[in-house]
């Protein structure tokens, strides 16, 4: 028995190298946040870095730092900055990590239909370079993308109950119940997928006649949740900002973000632009999966599998994207990839095909070939930071040997221009979110009508209300305009950056 549970556990182990490796290959081309990117630049990224590291120095998520995205996210960068404040690298680390387990737990859940032995490494190749490097996957670093090691698990344990009759375990409950506790802290409508799940699973208790059995499991899946839930409130407690926590998170992405026309045009609207987000060219791969792994519940007549599946996959987009589209709300829904290789083992298994060395070795380097040639940014891999305009507007900020200056990112999510200069906002308001309202907007306008910061860094094109009209004469260009009244600033540097498939134009301006 012994020998058996130390072969079991040795298997285990090599699994996770295994998906450790392929995880570290494409994560590393796939998200901005490896060391092969400059920095990461993503607006979401950016802010992320910036509530992270204020934690870390004693600041106060929502009550000193303006923010929409739930806390979870930001103490998860902050245990990344805890390995380098100057660098991304720790949360390359994390999303290596959240990439392992998510391809083990895709892995696991094929293994509850066919044996998978000798197929690991090219499952998790294939699996990781479909899924990071399609469209959804913006940039990398965001709770979408690491989302998907929970999820994966809570598929695997809803997959084996259904096929197996094998009811999670107390401890996988309280397990399952931490990820969806940090998930709904994190982003709540992402729960989606949980609550479907578990629904196709009570179903499954029903039909079975165990229903009490499943709901006394619940009863620890609650405890998981309110064990993460605690240290998140004590936290907001402790520092007075419990009131400002629930409405920066709740209340005003209930009712702010709908006014913010942009993202929410009506749910048929959203929907539509949802669909279209999945069906982009660069989803092509992922997508495939999943429509082939549907394909082959049919095929196989595994209704019940078909339906509760796919009742959940609809469920989730609903979700998703009947409030907000974004272009990365879909990942999450990419757990469901995992089933496009069951017709491919079905094929492979049959005809008795074995993977070799050199087999896995050409699908593994043929998969990282194809996440690069795949992805959006891979662009910027190698890039020098003096290409970079975070980097060049940080030293040219230096320059002028302002003793402890100040920089306002004006106008949008913060594109690293912080992380960059290795400064910390001085103002709640340090940047623009998606959110509608004029709060942060009404404040930044405050700060630069009140001289406050010694630079401004925008993509909108800032002047002197006595300028508007020759400016706006004279520019045929997509930036926005803005005036003030008796604009103290002047214009010392702009540059031109090539970012989501479009050039952009951003500026620097200084004091006068």
């Amino acid at each position: 028995m012994l020998l058996i549970k130390n072969h079991i556990r040795n298997e285990k182990i090599l699994l996770l190298l295994g998906c450790f490796f392929v995880a570290f290959l494409i994560i590393s081309i796939c998200s901005k946040s490896s060391f092969l990117y400059p920095l990461n630049n993503w607006g979401d990224a950016g802010c992320y870095y910036v509530e992270g590291r204020g934690i870390l120095e004693g600041m106060v998520p929502y009550r000193d730092l303006a923010e929409q995205k739930g806390p979870g996210i930001f103490f998860v960068y902050a245990l990344g900055l805890l390995a380098s404040k100057t660098s991304f690298i720790g949360i390359f680390l994390i999303e290596v990590i959240c990439a392992t387990y998510f391809l083990y737990y895709s892995i696991k859940t094929v293994s509850v239909f066919y044996d998978t032995k000798g197929y690991e490494l090219i499952m998790a190749a294939l699996l990781s370079a479909a899924v990071y490097a399609s469209y959804v996957n913006r940039h990398g670093g965001g709770p979408e993308e690491m989302s998907l090691a929970p999820f994966s698990f809570m598929l695997f344990l809803a997959v084996r109950y259904v096929i197996g009759d094998l009811l999670p375990s107390a401890k996988q409950m309280i397990i399952l119940g931490i990820g969806a506790g940090l998930i709904f802290w994190t982003k709540y409508t992402l729960c989606a997928i949980y609550i479907a799940l578990l629904l196709f699973m009570m179903i499954h208790s029903l039909i079975r006649k165990e229903s009490t059995r499943f709901w006394r499991q619940i009863f620890f899946f609650i405890i998981g949740c309110i064990i993460i839930s605690i240290p998140i409130l004590v936290f907001f407690v402790a520092h007075g900002a419990l009131n400002d926590l629930f409405t920066q998170y709740f209340y005003n992405n209930i009712f702010l973000y709908r006014t913010n026309e942009r993202m929410n045009q009506g749910i048929y609207a959203n929907l539509i632009r949802g669909v279209k987000y999945l069906f982009k060219l660069r989803n092509v791969f992922s997508v495939g999966l999943i429509f082939f792994g549907f394909l082959w519940m049919i095929i196989k007549k595994k209704y019940n599998l078909f339906i509760g599946l796919g009742a959940s996959f609809l469920f989730s987009f609903f979700v998703l994207n009947a409030g907000t589209v974004q272009r990365y709300g879909n990942f999450p829904l990419f757990i469901f990839c995992t089933f496009g290789f069951l017709p491919i083992l079905d094929v492979l298994t049959k005809k008795g095909i074995k993977c070799n060395f050199v087999i896995n070795f050409l699908i593994i380097v043929s998969s990282t070939l194809i996440a690069y040639k795949v992805c959006l940014h891979t662009h910027d891999i190698l890039k020098s930071k003096e290409d970079m305009p975070q980097y060049t507007f940080a030293y040219e900020m230096e320059s002028y040997n302002i003793k402890d200056y100040k920089m306002l990112y004006y106008g949008e999510l913060d594109a690293g221009f912080y992380f960059a200069s290795m400064k910390m906002p001085t103002w709640r308001a340090y940047a623009q979110l998606n959110q509608g309202g004029s709060e942060l907007r009404d404040a930044q306008n405050a700060y630069v009508n009140n001289l406050e910061p010694d630079f401004i860094i925008s993509e909108k094109i800032l002047c002197d209300s006595t300028e508007y009209d020759k400016i706006v004469a004279e520019y045929d260009g997509k930036n926005q305009i803005v005036e003030f009244d008796n604009f103290g600033y002047e214009l010392i540097d702009k540059k031109t950056f090539y970012y989501e498939e479009f050039n952009h134009v951003v500026m620097l301006y200084k004091k006068k």
